[in-house]
């Protein structure tokens, strides 16, 4: 029975966006929200690329927020 409570866990601890929340996705809303300001403060050719990416996942979080939580992991980490 441990075992499979400590594999259970496991899987679970493995799966980040398994735990995704409105809260968390907000969060990374605004992070997103704040290193876009300093794109297009520093490269606005670049920032008009990456704004077509935040909306299609602005669209996406009303009905995954898994998909979405994810989605601005990949987006922050892009935008450094």
């Amino acid at each position: 029975m441990k075992t499979y409570l400590l594999a259970f866990t496991l899987v679970l601890a493995a799966t980040p966006s398994f735990a995704c929340t409105a809260e968390e996705a907000q969060a990374k809303a605004m992070e997103a929200a704040t290193k876009m300001e300093h794109l297009i403060a520093t490269d606005p050719q670049k920032a008009a690329e990456v704004a077509k990416k935040l909306s299609d996942v602005q669209t996406q979080a009303a009905t995954d927020l898994a998909g979405a939580c994810k989605m601005y992991d990949e987006m922050l980490a892009e935008l450094g």
